[in-house]
């Protein structure tokens, strides 16, 4: 075995151990998330969406005529 077989070797491990940990962050976000949507915690959406008529969880279809664009 050379170095360059080291050297992959030890990316290889590199890359897959930091693919675990992305996955790990993923799923940690995506629960919280899942859990705020089906308990209903959409605060600060509920507040912007209040303002232009527009129903919970949706993004207003225009920007706000007072926001600089």
């Amino acid at each position: 075995m050379n170095a360059w077989d080291v050297v992959t070797w030890l990316s290889a491990v590199a890359l897959a151990a930091s693919a675990v940990v992305i996955f790990w962050f993923f799923l940690r976000d995506a629960r919280s998330i899942l859990n705020r949507e089906m308990h209903g915690h959409d605060d600060e959406d509920a507040e912007d969406s209040s303002a232009s008529g527009a129903t919970p969880g949706t993004p207003p279809s225009s920007p706000p005529e007072d926001r600089p664009r």
